[in-house]
């Protein structure tokens, strides 16, 4: 019997009410509730591990937009000095605008009005190229501020077109062309005659780089380039026509009509009529002149030694006093044949030559004609064929007129016994000369024992090379 819940007897669970169903669903609810505190303590944990993510994301962002707020903070603080120096730069750019005026003055030459009136003809074509360009500037540049200035250089070679100018009658001297230069230079404060001396292309090349300088240079707002009479400038401008600032940028000053290969050119022209002549000047027995090298000339009438203006080097490649002389051909001996006397150049009279100070006076040398070989006096020795004899080779080295060295005749050799003796490869230097420089590391034969023979055919086989010294060799060895 069991015992009960008083401890006096025993009882069963039926008699406290609760059935073994009651106590399944018991167990059942407690399962539940079980299984509701584990998904909720599940849920919680999500929602602190979502927390702590976007936290970290919050503080990221916010080191992020204070930076950025920080980097605004200051670039409002710069923004007035960034616009200080912006609208300081524009005005910098705009400031000073300038036209640039190119001109090549060996063929762009002023009207003959101004050259016949010497330095005030040059002062007045500067006023009126400037006032010229200007109303260009005005009519025709919309885009160009006003109080542009205006800078011309004009390069030319002083010397050879005052020449030029006096042999078309325009000058008694060329100095009078250089006092029109001078008057060009002083009439305008940025207007330069530039005198590039003799040499051809010197103008060309300087007006080139110039043009290449000024069309990058912001405050040159028009380059007038005058070069109608010269092909030269075509290729440059044609490298450049691609690039439409540049071609908008320059124009073409015409003075006689354009050459064939700058008619075609994508660039706008523009004449000033009357300032520069419009045609080749024509001088007297010579081609006309537009810009080239004229050629040389003699004049009539003797020069005055002390008169430096009037004397212009024959070196120089423009207009001379003298005509340059043609090149006398190489002599091979010193006896010249008659084709060869034939036709040396005639040497310039002596009075003629010795007047101007630049070349030494020089025996002139009679015409090789019939005549004067008819009414000269016989020789004094007369040899039926010339001979020659050979120089002793540690005495004297014979040279001809020219100054070249003349060895002895080679004797007639042996062909086959030639070829031999270069397959040996013996050392030319070492044999001939014994000082051989290279020695030990020389890649020619040292140890060979040729015969007297050998060495003859040897030294014949040296003179086949040319002397690394030339032909005005001293060396008698």
């Amino acid at each position: 019997m069991s015992p009960s819940l008083n401890g006096h007897g025993s009882a069963s669970p039926a008699s406290f009410g609760f059935s073994d169903a009651d106590l399944a669903a018991f167990t059942g609810r407690f399962e539940h509730f079980q299984q509701f505190e584990e998904e909720k303590t599940q849920f919680l944990a999500e929602m602190v591990t979502r927390y702590q993510y976007m936290h970290q994301q919050y503080q990221t962002l916010t080191i992020e937009r204070e930076r950025d707020r920080a980097w605004v903070i200051a670039w409002q603080n710069e923004k007035v000095q960034y616009e200080k120096k912006h609208n300081r730069m524009l005005r910098e750019m705009s400031d000073n605008p300038f036209v640039m005026v190119l001109i090549d003055g060996d063929g762009m030459i002023f009207s003959d009005k101004y050259l016949c009136e010497g330095e005030q003809g040059g002062r007045c074509a500067a006023f009126d190229l400037s006032a010229a360009v200007q109303e260009y500037v005005d009519n025709d540049c919309n885009d160009i501020p006003y109080g542009v200035r205006i800078v011309c250089r004009i390069y030319a070679n002083v010397r050879g077109l005052g020449d030029v100018l006096v042999r078309r009658g325009a000058y008694q001297d060329s100095f009078e062309f250089e006092e029109f230069v001078r008057g060009f230079t002083r009439g305008k404060i940025l207007f330069d005659f530039i005198d590039v001396g003799a040499g051809k292309d010197r103008a060309d090349e300087k007006i080139i780089e110039s043009c290449k300088l000024y069309g990058q240079d912001y405050h040159c707002r028009r380059i007038l380039l005058g070069c109608s009479h010269d092909n030269g400038y075509a290729r440059m401008l044609e490298e450049c026509s691609d690039r439409l600032e540049l071609v908008k940028k320059v124009i073409l000053l015409e003075g006689i009509p354009f050459e064939k290969e700058l008619v075609n050119l994508p660039y706008d022209t523009k004449k000033f009529p009357g300032i520069f002549r419009d045609t080749k000047i024509m001088v007297w027995g010579a081609p006309m002149y537009s810009g080239g090298l004229p050629p040389a000339f003699v004049p009539a009438r003797r020069v005055d030694s002390n008169d430096s203006s009037k004397a212009s080097m024959s070196s120089t490649g423009l207009p001379s006093r003298f005509p340059p002389p043609a090149k006398s051909p190489v002599m091979d001996s010193p006896l010249p044949s008659r084709a060869t006397m034939m036709t040396l150049p005639r040497t310039p009279s002596t009075s003629t030559l010795a007047s101007d100070g630049m070349i030494p006076a020089i025996k002139p040398v009679p015409p090789m004609n019939w005549a004067a070989k008819a009414a000269a006096p016989p020789p004094s020795v007369i040899h039926s064929s010339p001979t020659y004899k050979t120089t002793n080779r540690e005495e004297v080295i014979s040279r001809n007129r020219a100054g070249q060295r003349i060895d002895s005749r080679c004797k007639d050799y042996d062909k086959i016994e030639v070829d031999r003796v270069k397959k040996i490869k013996m050392c030319n230097v070492h044999f001939l000369r014994n000082e051989c420089p290279y020695e030990t590391t020389c890649t020619h034969l040292h140890a060979y024992e040729p015969t007297r023979s050998e060495l003859a055919t040897l030294r014949l086989v040296a003179r086949m090379a040319p002397c690394s010294n030339g032909s005005g060799c001293q060396d008698i060895r």
